[in-house]
């Protein structure tokens, strides 16, 4: 185990100094936006930036990396997060501050693909699971010490973008000095929404609304922080133990989801995340060490919803079907990620500190409300696959997930326009199928099984034929 880590040393250096310089330089720009006064919309908005440009840049950056190879497109990329992190030095225009954010977010989701791919491309299935493992804490062990490292600058000058450059540069080195060969460039999967709608609807929209709750948290916790007069020591300790909490607990949690139902065990998990955060509206005293205590329990609540409804997602996909399940799964948790921050940026403009935790209550409270009405009919269950922890930080790059020991490129399809648009035609076939045996009862003196032949005699045609075949005397309803 200890040499499969060293063997990669280089590569998750690199990811640790990318991710501590994304940890420190989210959670000061909005401390350094409150602390000036600027309005939580603008707040919202600056990280809802940065989350379309990690969107973004899941689709440019492959393009980026096509056309001149992973380690220039890597230098690229890193030269790109330098400059727009040192222009918010000199330029003080929050409207251009925008655009600095968006270019950053695209440019550093193209860093952390080209890392993850090529880790992706040097492991096999008995090593992958190792490698992913240890790919997550280094990622989240950066993100905590860059939100940590927030308490070194206590006057919230123009320091911490300097030192966000610095790891910016670093991350360079050790993929500069590797001598592993370059990862084989693979074709992008389509996004097909249309398959994927179909078979995991459930999963996108809890994804949606966890990337809502995620990304508020990492645009908007500090701001909370500092209205509710915490300094920036208690800011950081704040943020660390959440984010901790949930890196730690993603191993219970996922013993756990093996053993129960997951969908019930989301709907625990979001109902008391309901209730936990209730005493965090800011409405009542509560005490420094009740409130960490408290967001230790909101981040194992928050931050395991996601790789639940990833593991629920891989139970009911083929697994030649992954590769694209993963794009489209992290596309909708990033759409989630950037409307959130606006949403409660809003709220807290209107209404205050204490809005931040209601609107997480408000999102749980939908989820809870969504999961209770909704029953799995298990008709496109595969297996239930086993849990695997997921990094706690937003960078939706695809590369991620095809890391993830679940997936397997070398027999998945997403690729294949044709292919996918047989499984497109045939899940279609499938609901065409399902209307008509809802609408068309069984007729007079014809038993259930024969009214099936029937059924599954026809074959799926148009809306006419449909038309056709409920007109026909036989399969009418009996009059009353």
């Amino acid at each position: 185990m200890i040499s499969l880590f060293l063997s990669f040393l280089s590569l998750y250096t690199a990811i640790l100094f990318l991710s501590l310089g994304t940890g420190l330089f989210n959670t000061y720009i909005a401390l350094f936006l409150t602390q000036n006064n600027v309005s939580e919309v603008w707040v919202g908005l600056l990280m809802a930036a940065y989350y379309t440009g990690l969107v973004l840049g899941a689709r440019t950056g492959h393009k980026l990396i096509v056309y001149v190879g992973h380690i220039r497109a890597y230098a690229i990329a890193a030269a790109i997060v330098a400059i727009m992190v040192l222009m918010q030095t000199i330029v003080s225009n929050i409207t251009l501050w925008l655009f600095f954010r968006v270019v950053v977010g695209m440019a550093m989701v193209t860093q952390y693909m080209i890392l993850e791919s090529w880790l992706n491309d040097q492991s096999d299935s008995t090593t992958r699971g190792s490698i992913f493992s240890f790919y997550m804490i280094m990622s989240s062990l950066g993100l905590v010490l860059g939100q940590a490292s927030i308490s070194v600058f206590p006057s919230l000058d123009h320091t911490p973008l300097i030192v966000v450059a610095i790891a910016t540069a670093l991350c360079l080195i050790p993929v500069a000095m590797t001598r592993r060969v370059h990862p084989v460039i693979h074709s992008q999967a389509p996004i097909k929404f249309q398959v994927f709608i179909r078979l995991v609807p459930m999963s996108m929209f809890i994804l949606f609304m966890a990337g809502c709750i995620t990304g508020t948290f990492y645009s908007l916790a500090p701001v909370y922080g500092i209205k509710l007069g915490l300094d920036t020591n208690q800011i950081a300790m704040f943020l660390s133990v959440c984010v901790m909490a949930g890196v730690l607990f993603q191993w219970p949690m996922g013993w756990l989801s093996d053993r129960v139902d997951r969908v019930k065990l989301i709907g625990i998990n979001v109902f008391l995340l309901t209730l936990v955060t209730i005493p965090l509206y800011g409405y009542w005293s509560v005490s420094f060490p009740l409130v960490l205590l408290l967001v230790a329990i909101v981040g194992i609540l928050q931050f395991t919803i996601y790789p639940l409804a990833i593991a629920f997602a891989n139970d009911h996909v083929e697994p030649g079907l992954r590769v694209g399940l993963s794009g489209v799964l992290l596309m909708v948790y990033g759409v989630g990620a950037g409307l959130g921050p606006v949403v409660a940026g809003k709220l807290m403009d209107v209404g205050g500190a204490g809005m931040f935790y209601i609107f997480t209550s408000a999102c749980a409270f939908i989820l809870t409300l969504f999961i209770s009405r909704q029953k799995v009919s298990g008709k496109y269950r595969v297996q239930q696959e086993p849990f695997v922890p997921m990094p706690v930080d937003i960078q939706p790059a695809p590369a991620v997930l095809e890391l993830d020991p679940r997936v397997d490129r070398s027999i998945d399809i997403s690729a294949d326009e044709a292919k996918m648009e047989e499984v497109i035609e045939q899940l279609k076939a499938d609901e065409k199928q399902e209307r008509l045996e809802a609408v068309v009862p069984a007729a007079d003196g014809q038993d259930g099984a024969q009214r099936e032949e029937v059924l599954l005699a026809e074959p799926a045609g148009d809306v006419a034929a449909e038309t056709e075949i409920l007109s026909d005397s036989k399969l009418r309803p009996a009059e009353p």
